[in-house]
């Protein structure tokens, strides 16, 4: 089968005018102020909503529902994680998309999740494996943002173009 200078002519055009349309389509780059801002309102965030999802879920297992001082303290630890996952991922919808851009909540709150994982398994190896105090101390650094990271990421490779 062979084509003609026309029928080319016409799958050039065709290409251009669909990669021009899919162009205009994606959301303007996010700049690094937002993306650093994301990321810093996001690790204040966390250990706001650690204590404050904590205190909450142990008082309402204590007073509400009854439970022991011990059912109270696990509601209090699984309380304190919800509350730190959910509140930093609301660190980057509070900053925003930018521009002509909207973003996923829920995207944020599984990054939050990931980075949340992230921090736990490099906790793990810096209890497993003594390499001194600079890389414990960059270590802490880390574990403290990558959970404020992971929304921020999650949540801008989420955004569409309004």
């Amino acid at each position: 089968m062979r084509f003609a200078r026309r029928d080319w002519l016409a799958c050039l055009t065709a290409t251009a005018c669909c990669s021009a349309l899919l162009a205009g389509q994606a959301p303007p780059s996010i700049s690094a102020g937002r993306a650093a801002a994301q990321v810093g309102v996001g690790v204040i965030a966390t250990p706001v909503g650690f204590i404050g999802g904590g205190l909450a879920a142990r008082w309402l297992a204590g007073h509400v529902l009854g439970a022991p001082d011990d059912g109270g303290t696990l509601a209090g630890t699984i309380g304190g994680y919800t509350g730190g996952v959910l509140l930093t991922a609301v660190a980057p919808v509070i900053i925003g998309p930018g521009p002509h851009a909207s973003g996923n909540y829920a995207a944020a709150v599984a990054g939050s999740i990931a980075g949340g994982v992230g921090s736990f398994l490099l906790i793990r190896l810096n209890r497993a494996v003594d390499l001194g105090t600079i890389p414990r101390l960059l270590g802490a650094v880390v574990v403290f943002a990558l959970p404020a990271s992971g929304a921020a990421a999650g949540y801008d490779l989420s955004r569409r173009r309004r």
